[in-house]
């Protein structure tokens, strides 16, 4: 029986400490050669955009694949994952928390390999639920003397500093992103920004900054002379970063960045590469994250004892 996972059955099935460790360990078994990963391919129709990424995990014996439309009127994500020992479909889940979940672990474990420091402050770009699960995945890997939250609106900068206090969080609202980068030693930036608005002279003073807002070629949240100014590049999948990821893009066309200097994220996990001075992440999404993650999720569900909803579909 292949089972069927709702957002709802998946919310109650996933934390956020298990997904950083799972992602570490997909991570770092990507970067030991253990794993199949494709980049994120895009079928544009009239309004709308059908995105597709998958990965094979030799180590876990699964497979899967992920397919989220968007278009006017939002984006809905599913994610069917595979038995490869005996080709079986184990499960079809929502896949929109998990993506969420899933790109905040990424971040923290960017941080806990490049930034390497077990406390800090961390200031975040952006205010909406991939913001959220930012944070609280960091927390995970460094303690956090304070949050420092910038994004375009009052209102909603203000609103999500205070629920971080509801998780624990030490969060607080600022005008400026020049004033709430000021004295935070670790920043990361997941907005909607389709031009630049991070710039050299504000990061100054970062250590390691996570850029997770957008993977098109048009869009960035740094500038190109600001990812010049970082020592070293690191990214989650170079083939995809080189088709998607317009802050690296951006600055490789105008001269800040060259790709032969790029770091994957797996090489740095697994021990073979290291990088060295101040260090940026760029998160775009990997499907072997997402795999690995829902491989856990069905774990755990066929684990826990209670009756999902499953379909025989052969």
């Amino acid at each position: 029986m292949t089972l069927i996972l709702s957002e709802k059955d998946v919310e109650g099935l996933i934390n956020m400490n298990d997904v950083v460790c799972c992602v570490e360990e997909a991570l770092r078994r990507h970067g030991e050669g253990g794993v199949s990963n494709f980049m994120r391919t895009r079928s544009r129709g009239t309004g709308s955009v059908l995105n597709v990424m998958h990965a094979n995990l030799s180590y876990l014996r699964r497979g899967g694949l992920k397919a989220y439309m968007s278009s006017r009127k939002g984006t809905r994500f599913a994610l069917l994952l595979f038995d490869t020992n005996d080709a079986q479909l184990l499960a079809v889940m929502g896949a929109d928390s998990l993506g969420r979940f899933r790109t905040g672990a990424a971040s923290a474990v960017a941080t806990k390999f490049l930034y390497g420091r077990p406390s800090g402050t961390l200031a975040v770009f952006g205010s909406g639920k991939q913001a959220l699960t930012q944070v609280l995945a960091v927390r995970e890997v460094m303690s956090l003397d304070e949050v420092r939250v910038w994004s375009p609106t009052l209102g909603h900068r203000r609103a999500f500093a205070q629920k971080l206090k509801t998780y624990g969080v030490n969060g607080s609202a600022f005008d400026s992103p020049d004033t709430a980068i000021d004295g935070a030693e670790v920043a990361t930036a997941i907005t909607s920004s389709e031009e630049p608005f991070l710039t050299g002279e504000m990061l100054e003073s970062v250590s390691h900054l996570n850029i997770a807002g957008g993977n098109v070629p048009e869009r960035a949240e740094i500038t190109p002379a600001a990812v010049g100014a970082f020592d070293t590049a690191v990214v989650d999948d170079l083939a995809q970063a080189k088709t998607e990821y317009g802050d690296l893009i951006q600055a490789a066309n105008d001269g800040f960045f060259s790709w032969e200097s790029a770091v994957e994220l797996g090489a740095v996990v697994a021990g073979r590469r290291k990088p060295k001075g101040r260090t940026l992440f760029k998160s775009g999404g990997a499907a072997l994250e997402d795999v690995a993650v829902a491989s856990m999720i069905y774990d755990r569900a066929m684990q826990s004892g209670r009756s999902y909803p499953g379909v025989e579909l052969v």
